[in-house]
């Protein structure tokens, strides 16, 4: 089975088509040498998914948080994981995007990656994933015995999270046909009826209420809350060579989060400027849940999870997935 996991790294993270933002960059590597902030910025390019997740990109951005700390940054947009993580390893990007399983996949690969900050996760007051239906006579998990469930990817954290909370309901997962579709498709393919229910992310799940749909669940906060899900990463080599660089960058992250937490209505204004995501779904949807001191034993959750579903074979130290200062 192991072998069988090593070949999905390329579906690990969502495609999530709809917030993706016009343009492209290039692909030279920019210079990475430490130097104070009073010195030459330092160019550095992120590869993320242009979603509300990981809006504090561009209120590090456009506060000028990434400026004041020596940094020239260029926000690279890209598919999910599968893309990033070939990036970081190529040094093509220095720092990415990625979700917990994300981080797990690679580094039982043998990759060596790690979280420079663990930060967004979700709760049972602000949940983001939620497992949406059509069929009024699906009202439970155990009512999904026999159908069809879309998940963005597989062996992500989605996925992973999906089969918890049918576990957990009392659902029969062999009985259970799991499909791959971005969350962009899901709503039609419930419509169309060709699936019976999607694990979905907001802003979708806000959308399909207003299009007549029904949440039954939660199901990332009723297994785990509160679930920290995801943060940004870079090689270990990176790290090790670069630390200024990487204390600045989290830093000017770090104020960016702590902007969010002080008035949410300015993460809900970089989304609305960001995204094509309109402003009235904007101020209705929840917002992720984002943390600068998120404790490294979180990620063992996740560790466990992925023992469950059989996608690690040997034990892994959650505080080796999380540099701290």
């Amino acid at each position: 089975m192991r072998n069988a996991h090593r070949t999905t790294l390329a579906a690990l993270a969502a495609t999530v088509t709809a917030l993706v933002l016009a343009g492209c960059s290039g692909t030279d590597t920019p210079s990475t040498a430490d130097s104070g902030p009073d010195s030459e910025p330092v160019s550095l390019k992120v590869g993320y998914i242009p979603a509300s997740v990981y809006a504090y990109f561009w209120q590090a951005q456009d506060a000028g948080y990434f400026e004041d700390a020596g940094l020239e940054v260029e926000l690279v947009p890209m598919s999910g994981g599968g893309e990033i993580i070939p990036a970081l390893q190529s040094g093509s990007v220095q720092f990415g995007i990625s979700d917990a399983m994300g981080v797990i996949n690679a580094v039982n690969n043998g990759i060596g990656i790690e979280y420079v900050t663990f930060n967004a996760s979700q709760t049972e007051e602000s949940p983001i994933h939620s497992v949406v239906v059509k069929d009024p006579s699906i009202t439970s998990a155990a009512d999904l015995n026999g159908k069809t469930v879309a998940t963005n990817a597989s062996f992500n954290t989605d996925w992973t999270m999906m089969r918890a909370w049918l576990r957990q309901g009392g659902a029969d997962l062999d009985s259970i046909t799991f499909l791959e579709l971005p969350f962009p498709d899901q709503l039609a393919a419930l419509d169309a009826g060709t699936i019976d229910a999607a694990g979905m992310l907001e802003p979708f799940v806000t959308s399909s209420r207003g299009a007549g749909l029904e949440v039954i669940g939660d199901f990332f906060t009723e297994v785990q809350s509160p679930s920290v899900l995801s943060g940004v990463a870079a090689t270990n080599e990176y790290v090790e060579q670069n630390p200024d660089v990487v204390e600045r960058f989290v830093e000017a992250v770090e104020k960016a989060v702590d902007d969010f937490n002080a008035d949410p209505q300015v993460a809900r204004d970089r989304i609305a400027e960001n995204t094509e995501i309109d402003p009235a779904l904007v101020a209705e949807m929840n917002l992720p849940v984002w943390s600068n001191d998120t404790d490294p034993s979180q990620m063992q959750f996740w560790i466990d999870a992925a023992e469950e579903e059989g996608i690690v074979e040997t034990d892994l130290d959650p505080t080796s997935l999380i540099w701290t200062r």
